[in-house]
């Protein structure tokens, strides 16, 4: 049984009786306040009676009276130990069970003995001798007096050494002092102080990163200050849990006078961290493009934000790197901003206006568009004064404030630069300035734009072995050099090129350009306006059902005028699909400029289709090789022996292989051999005969479907490409140019 006081708590303890009375001695206030509030705690008080005993006590030792509340408040915050009986209540029941009992047994056990003499711990000296001689009478022979004595001593110093290693924990902090960071505790040998760094450091604030998928990068503004230099840096989160790294990550930023002392490295987060306060908070988005923001679809951007209803009263803070600092649309009228379009649409070249303003919308869209939808890039071709840094320019100012002088990115980067930069343009033009064969290979060029294509980015790998998330070139990539993008067919049928005709010849005296220079500030004003109609049509639940509906019909339409154009069925899928984008975005601004009544300002459509598809099919594989192949019959370096002639063969040239009134026979390997020294091909004969059979021109054995055939010649069975004759004589509609062909009209409907 324990006593309780008048008041229906535990009784305390004599040292917090005294602390209560007296106080504590300088330097141990702290570690006493808490001591005590455990206490109090323990015996049954609540937080407020707590606080209403403590607070003045540690006010008038000179302390604050918020650092008392914490104290007392982290104490209670702790789960309650048993309530410490009065050691004079437990003697006291065993003399009033044992001392009136006679006989030998009728004495305590000595598990009973030493919970009485464990209750005496927090007894003076004086109190305990005291008690000691009751105790020693009831034991008799089991416990001498030195027996209880040493007892007593044993659990004193365990009750002291628990009592200050909670003191202890709950007394250490980190100061800031004019000399950098110090940790200080209570320890058994008094209060202990050890330097941390000769510096300080706080967490100014808290920087939550939103991607346009909802994923989170927490950063912690950091300023570190020393005597000799002030910074401030963008530590990762993370780096808070690690504590050598955190070390790493400020002497690596800051400089090499950033350090901490040794042994020191675990408490230099923890001590940044404590010493910071109440940190502030703020999200900012790391994209410019759509996003899900107060339920509603929302164009994000530096400076201004737009949905459906208009623009943001309050938008949020966009956050991108400095190298695109110059995004951001603007709140501008309807009639400033559309004179903005009218003026820097008239710069454009007439004969590819349309699909220039087309490719540089269609950032907006693109995200909209259904999943198989083709993304194609952009490349704008001239000579040095032709203008195309003005044009790309331009394309670009609807997104914001640029110059031909001020690209946010150019082919001199590396590759991985230019897609980190790129990814934060989710739905933008990202303008890649002069493009130079010396500044990518071909192999690192094709790499980097079937990823864009795609969608995807570089792999890489954490330290840990791990896929690091990559970060794809997400902006709508539009790129400008003096020199045509060479390559495989597959580059061309992903990039569109167009040739800017000479400056002079479209606009003498630059005076258009003078004009659109004048409103090229509110040109992002128009695409606000438009961002917001698109956001009214995705609340309307009608803009995506839409573009699928019309970037279907394109495509089957573009698809038919090169089958007529053409001759026969090209493949050329991502050509048009690339162009059945555009033409999509095309309709779909005229239908947001009639609505206001301005479609009149839309430049008439015309598209290049059949020069890119014609293009792309020069580079393919199989066509390369089959013109190379004619001009080294023509030259005499190869021949081909008439199947149809009785006459020997005579030595020279050699033979690739046999023909004769419908086909010819060719020796896919001896070919490849003889062709490769005068074209480089980076193909085998599998897939050059795979695209020969997918033009038409080789047939394939009917048996197997494999693509060479068996055949006998001239007494020897060879396997051979059975290829149409007409393929290297050229004497057939099939392979003649459109205009062999009577006119033929073709509908895809702008």
């Amino acid at each position: 049984m324990v006593t309780l006081n008048g008041n229906g708590n535990h009784a305390l303890p004599k040292r917090t009786e005294d602390y209560l009375t007296a106080g504590a001695t300088e330097g141990s206030c702290n570690a006493e306040l808490f001591a005590a509030a455990c206490q109090l705690r323990d015996a049954g008080h609540s937080p407020s009676e707590a606080e209403g005993q403590l607070v003045a006590r540690y006010v008038a030792d000179g302390c604050s009276e918020r650092e008392a509340v914490a104290t007392i408040r982290s104490a209670f915050s702790r789960p309650p130990r048993d309530p410490i009986p009065s050691p004079r209540d437990q003697v006291d029941q065993l003399v009033n069970r044992y001392g009136r009992r006679d006989g030998e047994g009728a004495r305590p056990t000595v598990d009973e003995i030493r919970e009485a003499v464990k209750a005496c711990a927090t007894l003076d000296p004086l109190a305990w001798a005291e008690t000691r001689k009751q105790l020693r009478i009831l034991a008799g022979d089991t416990f001498r007096t030195q027996d209880l004595n040493q007892m007593y001593q044993q659990v004193r110093k365990e009750v002291n050494r628990s009592q200050a290693a909670e003191s202890m924990s709950a007394a250490a902090r980190y100061l800031e002092t004019e000399t950098g960071i110090v940790y200080e505790k209570m320890t058994e040998r008094g209060l202990v102080r050890h330097p941390v760094t000769d510096w300080t450091g706080r967490i100014v604030e808290w920087i939550t990163r939103v991607d346009d998928d909802g994923q989170e990068e927490h950063i912690m503004r950091t300023q570190v200050q020393h005597p000799m230099h002030t910074t401030t840096l963008d530590i990762p989160s993370e780096l808070f849990g690690d504590s050598n790294g955190f070390g790493r990550f400020i002497t690596g930023r800051a400089s090499g006078i950033f350090t901490v002392f040794p042994a020191m490295h675990r408490h230099l987060p923890h001590a940044i961290k404590s010493l910071s306060g109440t940190i502030p908070r703020k999200t900012t988005y790391r994209f410019l493009g759509w996003t899900e923001h107060e339920g509603h679809r929302t164009f994000l951007s530096p400076g201004m934000s737009v949905r459906a209803l208009g623009s943001l009263m309050e938008p949020p803070e966009v956050e991108l790197e400095n190298r695109l600092s110059g995004y951001g649309l603007v709140d501008e009228s309807w009639e400033d901003s559309l004179a903005a379009f009218n003026t820097a649409v008239a710069v454009f070249p007439p004969h590819m206006a349309g699909a220039l303003t087309a490719f540089a919308l269609l950032p907006l869209l693109q995200r909209f568009f259904p999943p198989a939808a083709m993304r194609p890039a952009l490349h704008l071709v001239g000579t040095t004064g032709s203008g195309k840094s003005e044009i790309a320019a331009l394309m670009t100012s609807f997104y914001g404030q640029f110059t031909r002088d001020t690209p946010p990115a150019q082919w001199g980067d590396t590759v991985n630069t230019v897609e980190v930069l790129g990814y934060a343009l989710a739905d933008a033009l990202f303008w890649v300035d002069d493009w130079k064969p010396c500044y990518s290979d071909e192999k690192t060029f094709t790499r980097f734009l079937h990823a864009y294509s795609r969608g995807m980015g570089r792999g890489r790998l954490t330290k840990d072995s791990k896929v690091r998330q990559d970060r794809p070139c997400r902006g709508l990539l539009l790129s400008t050099g003096e020199t045509t993008i060479e390559g495989e067919a597959s580059i061309l049928a992903r990039m569109l090129v167009l040739e800017i005709p000479p400056w002079e010849k479209r606009d003498p005296g630059a005076k258009k350009l003078a004009q659109a220079e004048i409103l090229r500030l509110m040109l992002p004003g128009f695409t606000a306006h438009f961002a917001r109609w698109i956001a009214a049509q995705m609340e309307a639940g009608t803009l995506q059902s839409h573009l699928a509906r019309e970037y279907e019909l394109s495509v089957k339409g573009y698809r038919d005028k090169l089958t007529v154009q053409l001759g026969r069925q090209a493949n050329t899928g991502r050509v048009i699909g690339n162009w059945a984008a555009l033409i999509t975005v095309y309709r779909l601004l005229r239908q947001f400029l009639e609505e206001r009544d301005a479609d009149d300002a839309l430049p008439t459509w015309q598209d290049s289709i059949v020069q890119t598809a014609k293009a792309v099919q020069e580079e393919r594989a199989g066509q390369v090789f089959i013109d190379t192949l004619g001009q080294l019959l023509a030259s005499g370096d190869v021949r081909l022996v008439d199947l149809d002639s009785d006459d020997d063969v005579k030595p020279g040239a050699p033979i690739i292989g046999y023909q004769d009134q419908r086909f010819i026979y060719l020796l896919p390997e001896i070919s490849l051999r003889e062709v490769k020294p005068t074209q480089s091909l980076n193909f085998t004969t599998k897939s050059i005969g795979d695209q020969l059979r997918e033009d038409g021109w080789l047939l394939p054995n009917t048996a197997d479907g494999r693509l060479t055939i068996q055949k006998r010649l001239r007494g020897n069975r060879a396997w051979v490409w059975c290829l149409k004759r007409e393929m290297l004589d050229g004497d057939t509609e099939d392979s003649s140019d459109a205009e062999a062909h009577e006119p033929h009209q073709v509908a895809v409907q702008v």
